[in-house]
This record gives C-alpha cells, structure tokens and sequence, in this order.
C-alpha cells in the first residue's frame, strides 16, 4: 500500500497521527491549556498535576494530555479527528479545529506532494477557508470590545496606587492639553477636533502622540474608547481597538482582538483579520506605550533575520513554518504589529502611537516613517485643566481643593512642572486628603519628581503599618516600617531587572523566592496583582499566561524602586554600579531619564558618582540633561561640582520653547547668580 493510501486510510476512519498531536502541542497557546484540557475531560486537579509533572513546559503536557485522551476509550465508531476538532472549537481554537479537518499533508517520493493529490491535501489558504464575519457576528465582536474598554480600560484610579479606588470614567477624566506639529512650530489643538487634522486633504492614516512619562497618553486612550462606547467622535468606526502594548508585544492585532471577546463568541482569529484587512476603513487602533516593547519598527525585513530574544514587536508571519520561528500565532496570514506601525500592513486603517518623546526618535529618524506620521503632543493639564481635575477630585469638599490649587499656585516648581502631569497632580490630591497639617508641610516644600515619589511612597508605608500597629508612637511601628523597607528590597532588585529587560509586566514565577515581599508590596500598593487568570497577557516566559499577572501601577514607579536598588549596589557591589552607570544607563540616557533622577536622588554618595562620570563624557552629554540629573539630587556640593565644570559665567539663560521648567529651575538651583530669564 502507498503511503497516501495510508495516510488517507487513516484520515477516513478518523484516526489522528502523534505527529499531527505534536503539532497541536507545539502550535497551541499555553493560555488555552486548562480550556483544552477541561474539553478533553480531565480535571483541574489532573492538569495541574500534570504540568507540574512536565516541569511547566506546555508542549509536553499538552502532547501528554493528548495522548491519554487518544488511548481513552472512546464511544463505538468514534471519529477521534472529528471529536479532537470539536473541541479545539469549543476552546475557541477555530483555525487549528480547521486545519485538524483539512487532514495531513501527503508526501510523495521526492518528499513533496502527490500532483493529483496536492489539491485534496495541500491545507486550504487563509483566503481559502476564512469564512467572512457576517454583518451581525461583526456587531456582537463591537458589543464585546465595548464591554471590555467598560469593565478595564474606561475606568479610573482615584489613587494611582490602588486599585480597588475605581470611579466612573466621567466622574474624573478631564481633558488634556494636546499640540500638533505644524511645521517647526506647535498648535494648540482640542481633542474634539482630533479628526479635523488633514494631511493633504485627507485625515492621516498613522498618528504619534508623544508625551512624558504621566502626562495623560493612556488616559487619552482610554478617552477615544470611551467616546466610541458613547457614540461621539468615533461613531464612524465599526470598531475601536486600544492595544496596550506592555501585555502585548508578542502577539498579532487578530490573536489581540479575539482576546477581547466573550469566550462564547465564535468569531475566529482568521475572520478578524480578514475583516480587518477587507475593511480598513471601518477600524482605528490605538497602540499604546511604544516605549515599553523592545524591537524596531523595521520594514519588510524576513520573519528569521530578527533575533527572537530582541524583537518583541511581532511581525506578520508569511507562514506556519516561519511563525513558529517568530514565536507568534499558529494561525496563518494574521497581521504583526511591526508590519502595521511602519504601514507594511494596513496602510490605509487609521493607527494612533503613544510613546515617551526618546522612543518617538525612531520614527522621526527614519526619512520614510516620518513622512507617514502626524506627531501630536501630550502636554499634561493647562492651568484651566488643573483646576477642573482637582474640583472632580474633592466633588464634596471645595474648600480643600481650592486650597490645594492655592499651594499648587504659590509654588513656582510645582505649579510650571509637576502640575502638567496628571500622575503626580493624583499624588499631590490624594496626599492632600489623607495628610495631617503637619506632614502637609513637607509636601508644600516638595520640588523634584524624586521628592514625590519618595514622600508617597513613605505614605504608602506608614498607611500600611499603622492598620498593623495600632499605636502611631510606638517604637514597634518603628520596627515594623523597617521590616517592610527590607522586604521590599527584593521588589526593587526585580523592578531594575525588568526595566533593564523592558519588561513591565511580571509573573508570579519571578517572586518564587520572595513570596513574602512581593505579597508586602501589593498590600502596601507598590504592586499590584490581576484578582483573576487572564489570557491575553504576554510576558518573557510562556507559562506566565496561566499565572495571575504582577505589575508597578505606573511604570514611573518601577522606574522609582529600579533607582532606590541600582544606588543601593554604590555600596554592596561597586563594580556592578559602575558597570550599569558606565556600560547601560548613561548611553540610553534618554530612556533611562527618570531612573537617573531617582538613583541620584538616594544619597549623595552615588550623586557625585554619577554626575562625575556624566561630567567626564560631556563633550557628548547634553548640558541641560546634566543639570536636570543634577536638580533630583537637591545637594549643593553637587551643583557646585556642576557649576565648577559646565561654563555657566553668563548672567542670563537663553530658553527656547522646548527648554522645560524643570530644566530651568535646575538651572536657577545649581547657579543662583542667574538673575533673568530670555525666552528665545
């Protein structure tokens, strides 16, 4: 007998090969382990031991769960491929259901196909075997990404750090102040008229929102899915898709969007991207967070010229073979994320891109890319904005917010820079309502981003200490505030670990060996942690999909406890400290910014270290980054070690209009003779 005719033998009577078991172990998601599992009739308890038994590798357990279920007894004159397809359906697994359906590929003597066969085996091509959405499955698709921006996006912290302190959406989003490039030169624009920009008549197909770490970029995301919900500004669009990009940068925008919908929703990857390909028109996506995936946004390059362990940003893989090589869908012709942010794909779908201005560089750096791009940027509040924010914030209490926009007024640092950044204006509101009289004094004199971050996280503390010890002048309180500082000494190791990685969500398998700390950090607030398994988050290791997922509220507080451990190492590791400052963080400087403020910030013993060894490159450093770095560490031997080194003789600075407040008050603190200020 030929080997097609035994393989077809086979493929009639129903019978499935380990080769083809293989193959679904290795193209099968570890997110739809349990799913898959459960369907095939094993329990919880069974998987799980399982697993554990295959020390976490899910290809092994999935190609060992499959083989029991094929030696099962079965029901008489079962078709097991039929019965596997149904239900890898059932687990919302279509495409491979499909590909089980479509059989083996048949090999002849030269190890290709039969001629008179290929067309019976050859598996059907994406345009082949996707069926379309109908008008209604694409409505109840709506429906579902409409009920997910509700329930997670569209929602609200009224403490950054906590988050059980949910409100409504409109209870506290206030507008913010957006610019547009124009030329050399910025415009004011209004949100509300975002889809009145025109590039040669036409609203343009790929928009950059840039703005610092706090301004608003994710809050302006939530904002467009928001008003697509509502039916206002967006209403053109049959769908929205808001893609935060730290849990997805190893996916496709279809395995993204079936991860949005309710598990009963049949719709498949393959029907969402063709629907997104066919109507490119009728969808807006919104990638936020650019600055928190690693990878270039590289044009048409090949699928095996990347190196897997750098690029994250998934590509659009041409084909199963090649796919598996990227790490991405085991579904064929789904569109990368790459391919859609330099427009290789879906050129013509309207694609908005938030990131931190030092990773927007790339965009603009590249002659084609940029011509593609309208840039727009995310300023934070206007003083206007302020004050509405803050009313929202004490709705029942008027008195206190007018005294905190009073305090914010008088105080030039605060008022010109932290103020533009809704993160630290929630900080600032939250220490206003909790704080007694006497600690709010020390928050009147904060003038850094470090002397925030360090005085709310001293809040965070103490709030969590005295629900423990009762007695606020006990020495025991003492006692327990520093049993908390040494355990999370370990949180802030793996903070510098995973900023240094660009990795900004965790699993629970990096916490194995402190448990304890990391349990401290989420109750303290530091941390926080999903309350339930989700499937759609992406992190550095497979298994972390069926992990609850462990993350810094914001990630200028990861960046905050990365800087309190990286100073930490002046004293217990010298080389390493120098090998990081020297080696890493000083070359990317510009990503690594606000880590440089908050390592400086520690203590003046790593100060001087660090400003020495910016001082020794500045034939390439930036004077302006300098003093910035110089104005965290608030110590004067450090200014004076600036102004001794940087020609700082004249008795005017020159500003022009990209200079930032904090630069010039850094400027006003290192060299006090500076009596006026040019705006030029």
């Amino acid at each position: 007998m030929h080997v097609q005719d035994v393989i077809f033998s086979r493929f009639a009577t129903g019978v499935v090969s380990e080769k083809e078991l293989l193959k679904l172990a290795q193209d099968i998601d570890p997110s739809y382990y349990y799913d898959v599992g459960i369907s095939l009739g094993f329990s919880h308890a069974q998987l799980k031991a399982n697993l554990l038994e295959n020390s976490k590798n899910f290809k092994n357990a999935f190609m060992d769960i499959f083989m029991k279920w094929n030696v099962k007894q079965q029901p008489q004159h079962s078709n097991k491929r039929q019965l596997l397809a149904d239900k890898l359906r059932e687990s919302d697994l279509g495409g491979l259901s499909d590909g089980l359906l479509s059989g083996p590929p048949i090999p002849n003597s030269t190890g290709g196909l039969p001629r008179l066969l290929e067309s019976q085996t050859k598996p059907p091509t994406a345009e082949s075997q996707t069926k379309p959405l109908s008008p209604e499955l694409v409505e109840r698709c709506a429906k579902d990404f409409k009920f997910k921006y509700r329930s997670t996006v569209c929602k609200i912290r009224a403490d950054p750090l906590n988050p059980a302190s949910i409100v409504q959406f409109e209870d506290l989003h206030t507008n913010l102040y957006l610019q547009e490039e124009h030329g050399t030169e910025k415009r004011f624009l209004d949100y509300n008229d975002i889809f009145n920009l025109t590039v040669n008549g036409e609203f343009p197909k790929r928009i950059m929102v840039q703005g610092e770490a706090g301004a608003g970029k994710t809050t302006l995301c939530a904002k467009i899915a928001w008003d697509w919900i509502e039916g206002r500004h967006f209403s053109h669009f049959v769908w929205v898709l808001i893609v935060p990009l730290r849990e997805f940068k190893q996916r496709t925008i279809g395995q993204i969007a079936k991860s949005y919908l309710a598990k009963t929703n049949p719709a498949t990857v393959s029907q969402i991207t063709e629907y997104i390909r066919s109507n490119p028109d009728k969808v807006f996506i919104a990638f936020d967070g650019l600055d928190e995936v690693s990878g270039k946004i590289m044009k048409a390059e090949s699928c095996e010229s990347q190196p897997t362990d750098q690029m994250q940003l998934q590509p659009t893989q041409p084909s199963v073979t090649s796919s598996e090589a990227c790490g991405s869908s085991s579904e064929t012709d789904d569109i990368g994320l790459v391919d859609i942010l330099s427009s290789v794909q879906l050129a013509s779908c309207s694609v908005l891109v938030t990131a931190r201005p030092w990773r927007a560089v790339e965009i603009r750096s590249d002659g084609d890319l940029t011509k593609l791009y309208t840039f727009i940027h995310v300023e934070g509040f206007d003083r206007e904005n302020l004050s509405i924010y803050i009313h929202k914030y004490f709705p029942k209490n008027e008195d206190k917010a007018n005294q905190l926009i009073q305090f914010i007024n008088e105080n030039d640092v605060i008022s010109e820079d932290m103020a533009r950044y809704p993160i630290y204006v929630a900080m600032l509101c939250l220490m206003w309502k909790e704080l007694d009289k006497q600690k709010l004094k020390k928050v009147k004199s904060l003038k850094t981003f470090s002397q925030i971050f360090k005085t709310m996280i001293a809040f965070l503390k103490e709030h969590y200490a005295q629900k423990m010890v009762k007695n606020v002048v006990s020495p025991s309180l003492l006692a327990y505030l520093k049993e908390i500082d040494d355990l999370l000494g370990p949180i802030a190791k793996q903070a510098l670990t995973g900023l240094l990685e660009n990795k900004l969500v965790f699993c629970e398998d990096d916490f194995t060996i402190c448990q304890e700390s990391k349990d401290t950090a989420c109750r303290v607030g530091i941390l926080s942690q999903e309350d339930r398994i989700t499937a759609d988050m992406d992190t550095h290791e497979r298994h972390c999909h069926v992990q609850l997922p462990v993350f810094f509220p914001h990630k200028l507080f990861q960046e905050y406890m990365a800087g309190v451990y990286l100073a930490s190492l002046y004293e217990s590791d010298r080389n390493e400290f120098n090998r990081l400052i020297e080696q890493v963080v000083l070359p990317r400087k510009k990503e690594f910014r606000y880590l440089l403020y908050f390592t400086v910030s520690q203590n003046k013993s790593v100060a001087t270290h660090v400003i020495k060894s910016m001082l020794h490159g500045i034939s390439y450093m930036n004077r302006d980054f300098i003093v910035d770095v110089a104005f965290e560490s608030l110590d004067p031997d450090v200014a004076a070690l600036v102004k001794d080194r940087v020609s700082l003789e004249k008795t005017a600075l020159y500003v022009n209009i990209n200079t930032t407040p904090h630069t010039v008050a850094g400027y006003a603190f290192i060299g006090p003779y500076l009596v006026s200020l040019i705006i030029v």
